[in-house]
């Protein structure tokens, strides 16, 4: 497993480094495709290990069932946002909108991103865990300023300095973790080792902890995109390449979640039980009702897909701080189900946005008859995210509700179920709007998308109707084992 572990980490490193020095477009795009599909399958292997042996630890390495969940999510987004971007990256340098020494910077640019995702998802320690999210920010700001003209700056200079600050107050309450630990351990122990605090959780001084959590939720909550620490992410979202922009959604706000629930794991040991779900359900529904207005009233296609990613990052919060059973397996299959409909989202976007030379949704109408397969995508892809049957994030979006009223919840529930409903009714408006408008008279489409991005499109528009219909067993068994893990087990 540990072969395996540093695998993971080798490939991405390795690709980026020969795509920088290569000289031909073709030999970067049979790189690139070679290394994500091997990361793919070495992340793969690593789940199906977990699953079949358990959690694996050693040195500053560890993986348990929690850790699979994310790692399924990476696995995916990799071979999806490569293939994508084989077609897009192309169709941007035959169009001007870049050069050949971009490309390649772009694909050096995406390795190192999916490499500081990975190490997120399979370090032990709490502090370098903290390195590797801090990691994601510095690879993916200049995936956000990749193009380099004064709004993809400005996009870059907000993420950054937000992000900094988010990350220098979850560094202080890792900090404060440490001072608790030490006073119960002393400086013997192997420092912000989750597992040795997982095991003396009960015994660290309660107002240390909680403050120390407070800090550690609203740094990485603004990682995540929580309200009202989410003003980066509309931006970085919306200026940001297509490709990444999936990734930036579907991969790294869920790793900034898995990191708030790796030190949730450990201070709900002596941290009272109502106070822990008074923050989160708090920050989750203030998250889903800010994200409300602002999608109402969008008219940028890729900020519209960033605030609805906001709302879902709520529920997801939602759903952990119920902390129950039923509540916590809805959240965890949550992230999945939003992973793969968002970055399908943000992919399709990205082809419309090449095709209608704008992001105003305004001016892009009549989809569905100038690219009817694209349209067709899209409705469907819309229909996912906002929780239709039998689309994939129904379940989970159900699951958490009828969580909620399992446990008489029932105001909440339905105060969520309302605000739920408004995010429905505005990204079905613009939605038909982009549809199903009398399409541009006097344009010229060219109706042309890359192989590449059809695999990619076609995959994840695919798994959105298969776990709509059925979850696999070994999903379904990897993630009631996360929900063990979670509880505390």
């Amino acid at each position: 497993m540990r072969e395996l572990l540093l695998l993971a980490l080798f490939i991405p490193i390795l690709t980026g480094l020969i795509s920088m020095f290569l000289v031909k477009t073709v030999s970067i795009k049979i790189v690139n495709l070679s290394g994500s599909i091997l990361t793919c399958f070495v992340l793969s292997s690593i789940i199906y290990r977990i699953g079949v042996q358990g959690a694996f630890c050693s040195d500053m390495l560890y993986v348990d069932d929690l850790s699979a969940v994310l790692l399924s999510v990476v696995a995916v987004l990799t071979v999806t946002s490569m293939f994508f971007s084989i077609s897009y990256m192309e169709k941007e340098l035959l169009d001007g909108h870049i050069t050949f020494k971009m490309l390649r910077r772009y694909y050096g640019l995406l390795n190192l991103f999916i490499f500081t995702m990975i190490s997120v998802l399979i370090v032990e320690n709490l502090g370098l865990m903290w390195v590797s999210v801090e990691a994601t920010t510095l690879a993916s700001a200049l995936l956000v300023a990749f193009y380099f003209n004064h709004s993809a700056l400005e996009a870059a200079w907000k993420y950054v300095m937000v992000c900094t600050v988010g990350i220098c107050l979850a560094l202080l309450g890792t900090i404060l973790l440490y001072y608790a630990q030490v006073n119960v351990v002393g400086t013997g122990v192997q420092a912000l080792s989750w597992l040795e605090l997982k095991g003396i959780g009960y015994q660290l001084d309660p107002a240390i902890t909680k403050l120390a959590f407070i800090f550690i939720l609203i740094g990485y909550g603004t990682k995540a995109g929580l309200a009202p620490m989410h003003t980066w992410l509309p931006d970085a979202h919306s200026q940001a390449p297509s490709p990444v922009s999936g990734l930036l959604s579907g991969a790294l706000l869920s790793c900034a979640i898995y990191v708030i629930i790796r030190n949730l794991i450990v201070v709900q040991q002596i941290l009272n039980g109502e106070f822990l779900q008074y923050l989160l359900i708090s920050f989750g529904v203030f998250s889903i009702g800010i994200a409300l207005p602002f999608i109402l009233v969008q008219h940028d296609i890729k900020r519209l897909l960033a605030y609805s990613s906001m709302e879902h990052m709520g529920i997801v919060i939602l759903g952990i701080g119920l902390f129950t059973p039923l509540a916590i397996y809805g959240a965890l299959l949550h992230i999945i189900n939003h992973a793969i409909a968002k970055s399908a989202l943000f992919y399709l976007a990205g082809v419309i946005t090449q095709e209608y030379k704008t992001k105003s949704i305004m001016r892009i109408k009549g989809l569905i008859s100038t690219m009817p397969l694209i349209g067709t995508l899209f409705m469907m892809a819309i229909l996912a995210i906002t929780g239709t049957p039998p689309f994939n994030i129904f379940i989970s979006k159900f699951t958490i509700i009828w969580a909620f009223f399992n446990e008489g919840r029932f105001i909440l529930g339905a105060g969520v179920l309302l605000l739920l409903a408004g995010i429905f009714a505005g990204m079905m408006y613009y939605c038909l709007a982009i549809l199903f408008s009398r399409k541009p008279k006097h344009k010229v489409f060219s109706r042309n998308v890359g192989k590449p991005a059809l695999v990619s499109l076609i995959l994840s528009t695919s798994l959105l109707v298969v776990l709509g219909l059925f979850i696999p067993s070994w999903l379904n068994h990897i993630l009631h084992k996360a929900v063990r893990i979670v509880m505390g087990g």
